[in-house]
């Protein structure tokens, strides 16, 4: 009985140090599925000043139309998985789409949840399903 408890004492030390050896980074993406929708700076789609994203950031139409603005909207849900620190922009590659910076947040009503931001003019629609997307940190 006593060298069975010191046998496990053992392998729990050691469980314990290679533990503490074999310590790596955290990766530098998170992955996850979402629903992808486009959204236009309209106000039937935004509030009262939809030029003007949540963070603050105000919206260049002409970058917009030219491809130079990358921008998306998420869901609330998915704000747990960027980190916390203020300074780095939020980003989010999306398959198929390429990295975008999160400017907005949708509704509450929306869950796990991308919208890419495209000009007044743009006459795309799209509702895409479990679209694969990397948490840029």
């Amino acid at each position: 009985m006593r060298k069975l408890s010191l046998i496990f004492l053992i392998s729990i030390l050691s469980i314990i140090n290679g533990y503490s050896k074999t310590k790596s980074k955290s990766p530098r993406y998170t992955v996850t599925h979402v629903t992808l929708t486009y959204y236009q700076p309209v106000k039937s789609q935004c509030d009262r000043n939809p030029t003007v994203t949540s963070d603050g950031s105000k919206i260049h139409l002409g970058k917009l139309k030219s491809g130079r603005l990358k921008w998306c909207a998420i869901s609330r849900d998915l704000l747990y998985l960027f980190p916390s620190d203020s300074t780095k922009p939020k980003r989010v590659w999306i398959e198929g789409f390429g990295t975008y910076e999160v400017r907005d947040v949708m509704n509450k009503r929306c869950k796990h949840a991308i919208d890419i931001l495209i000009h007044p003019r743009d006459s795309r629609r799209i509702r895409l399903d479990k679209v694969k997307i990397k948490i840029l940190k």
